[in-house]
């Protein structure tokens, strides 16, 4: 009996890393896809690798993209003006590359729109500016 939960203890702890894994990357995509949400990609990473691995955990927790993305508004509940505008900055970018090439496709513009305004307003009314 003893043989068989440690054996479905093991295949519950693949699944927690794979699917840690996959979010990760996905995670670490929407560092240059704004249409990916980086943090609740890296929020789900660090729940499955806290379950599948204590120490792919703390890899995490110490990785530098980590640190740069979930990690310092984790900290401070806040993001400094420059870090902002440097998000901002990249999502106007890719969303500009991607209404052009998508300039046919009416739904696609659609929701780049909304996805552009919906960052616009998470950074000017949402997330707190750090000085």
């Amino acid at each position: 009996m003893k043989t068989t939960e440690q054996h479905s203890n093991v295949v519950v702890r693949y699944i927690f890393l794979t699917i840690g894994a996959i979010s990760f990357c996905l995670g670490t995509a929407g560092i240059v896809l704004p249409v990916l949400p980086t943090v609740p990609f890296y929020m789900l990473t660090l729940f499955c690798l806290a379950r599948g691995s204590e120490r792919f955990h703390r890899m995490f927790l110490e990785s530098s993209l980590y640190q740069k993305t979930v990690g310092a508004y984790e900290r401070d509940k806040a993001l400094t003006l420059r870090t902002k505008l440097s998000i901002l900055t990249s999502v106007t970018a890719i969303m500009m590359i991607g209404a052009y090439f998508s300039r046919n496709i009416p739904i696609a513009l659609i929701i780049m729109s909304i996805v552009w305004i919906a960052h616009i307003i998470a950074l000017a009314f949402i997330v707190k500016t750090k000085k």
